[in-house]
């Protein structure tokens, strides 16, 4: 079992067999919490815990989180084009909380509508799902998100307001580079995800 969780541009890598990453800091099983994980990053990037019993260690460490389900899209046009947009100071994709008797694939295209503007998107397939935690005032939360790729003819954007989104935008293969540095680590995996 490996599994990896983003707080923000930190990661943490829980796993049954050493991921050999370079840089890692290693944690022991029994240090696992939130807590013990703010503290170790505050010096490390990377954290990573192994244990044979992983499977156990990760059930006791999700129960101090609310779990969120969330979807989202890196959507292309036939310009080669992606869709990207940019709120809290971050190049980031569209995505948001999946709806009650919502599927991924169809939570991703409502939310590609509302966040850009950009409605009728299709879906190609299937890319890679993310897992980050975030604090929101005092309370933890885990949120899984699935991404999917998805095509839509090039229109007009209209970022949503409400959520804070300042802009939504075609983006060329050159300004993808370089919004990618001015992103989240779990939005630069999607783009490899689609890559691969």
């Amino acid at each position: 079992m490996h599994t990896e969780i983003f707080f923000g541009d930190k990661l943490l890598i829980l796993t049954d067999t050493p991921s050999g990453v370079v840089g890692s800091c290693r944690m022991p099983s029994s240090y696992l919490s939130i807590a013990n994980v703010i503290k170790f990053f505050e010096t490390a990037n990377i954290v990573e815990v192994c244990d044979s019993a992983i499977e156990a260690v990760v059930e006791r460490f999700y129960a101090e989180f609310k779990y969120v389900e969330a979807a989202g899209g890196l959507v292309c046009n036939d310009e080669d084009e992606t869709l990207m947009i940019y709120c809290y100071k971050h190049w980031d994709l569209p995505k948001g909380h999946i709806d009650e008797g919502e599927s991924d694939a169809e939570c991703a295209v409502r939310e590609v509508g509302e966040e850009t503007g950009v409605r009728d998107a299709k879906i190609v397939r299937f890319l890679c799902n993310t897992l980050h935690a975030y604090d929101v005032y005092g309370a933890w939360e885990l949120k899984r998100t699935s991404w999917f790729e998805l095509r839509a003819e090039r229109c007009e954007t209209k970022p949503q307001a409400e959520e804070d989104i300042l802009s939504a935008k075609w983006c060329s293969a050159e300004e993808v580079e370089q919004n990618l540095l001015a992103t989240y680590p779990s939005i630069r995996r999607v783009f490899a995800a689609k890559n691969m």
